[in-house]
């Protein structure tokens, strides 16, 4: 299965939750942002867990990384919230579940390189952690980064019609993910809450990343960088043939 495969090229999607497909466990559904690969695949998603869901014990070959939207996500490595990043790294195993709030998280998998990983869960609550101020009203908090690969994970707080500016990471490729708020593109595009868009490291998306600011409302953003280069593709290519 390929959706959004095209890394050279600009990609997004608001989200639409009639377009939810049923995961192999029950009561668990997905909403496919990006996917090479079938069960086993480098993807990302936005999934839903229906009250008291559960998944089966997994391993994470290429690591997983999510961040909870709504409700708390829970595993062996603890109970998240929303507004959680956790980061499970390479070879890590859990079998999540969730109570009767259920739960939606956004989730990124087979997307990290073994450089300097470490073998322990990250978890970020982002409420509770210090951010720093960027331009007027608007502050970032920097949830990861690995200085041998490039890989960086950020949250923005951008206040309304605040340009979202570009720094030198972006050079390398970039996704974002409205985790509330909007984001507007050029003229009359716009993404929502839970929207999601992904600007390669080169190409003619450029001019429209330029142009890239916050809604009406403001907007919270995640955003990654570091991994849509050639070279950290090239890895999660030779990551997907050893799944298959």
């Amino acid at each position: 299965m390929k959706i959004n495969a095209n890394f050279k090229a600009m990609a997004a999607m608001n989200f639409d939750a009639t377009k939810y497909i049923s995961s192999p466990s029950y009561g668990v559904n997905r909403f496919m942002l990006d996917r090479i690969g079938s069960e086993k695949a480098r993807a990302t998603t936005i999934v839903e867990y229906k009250p008291d869901s559960s998944f089966p014990e997994h391993e994470h070959v290429g690591g997983e990384e999510f961040l909870v939207l709504t409700g708390t996500f829970k595993d062996k490595f603890g109970e998240f919230p929303a507004g959680t990043y956790v980061r499970n790294p390479i070879g890590s195993k859990h079998a999540p579940w969730v109570d009767d709030d259920g739960c939606t998280i956004f989730v990124k998998l087979l997307q990290m390189a073994e450089t300097g990983e470490g073998t322990k869960s990250l978890h970020v609550e982002c409420s509770k952690e210090k951010s720093s101020k960027i331009s007027d009203g608007s502050s970032a908090l920097e949830m990861y980064y690995n200085e041998a690969t490039g890989e960086r994970v950020q949250m923005f707080w951008l206040e309304p019609k605040a340009e979202f500016s570009i720094d030198e990471y972006c050079s390398l490729g970039e996704e974002l993910f409205v985790y509330d708020g909007s984001l507007e593109v050029g003229d009359g595009e716009e993404y929502k809450k839970w929207g999601w868009l992904r600007f390669p490291a080169v190409s003619d998306a450029d001019e429209k990343r330029k142009t890239l600011k916050a809604g009406s409302q403001g907007a919270q953003v995640f955003r990654k960088t570091g991994h849509l280069t050639e070279k950290a593709l090239s890895m999660e290519k030779i990551q997907i043939k050893e799944e298959d």
